[in-house]
């Protein structure tokens, strides 16, 4: 595994993740975690990560404060 983990949580939280980072233009990989034993199922354990050039931009768009708060709408 490359790169920074950047989110741990269920599988469908996890594609979700993903895909507002690609949004970003941003590289997310998802990976099931070592104890998964049905990949199948949307509730197991996953993590996501990014390259480490990646990782704060990546935390910003996740975590970072929103545009309405930002802009103070």
């Amino acid at each position: 595994m490359n790169g920074k983990r950047v989110f741990e949580g269920q599988a469908i939280k996890s594609e979700l993740v993903v895909m507002i980072l690609e949004k970003h233009g941003l590289h997310p990989t998802q990976h099931d975690a070592p104890n998964v034993t049905d990949p199948d199922d949307m509730e197991r354990d996953t993590f996501v990560t990014v390259p480490e050039d990646e990782f704060e931009r990546a935390r910003q768009v996740l975590y970072g404060e929103s545009e309405k708060d930002r802009y103070e709408f």
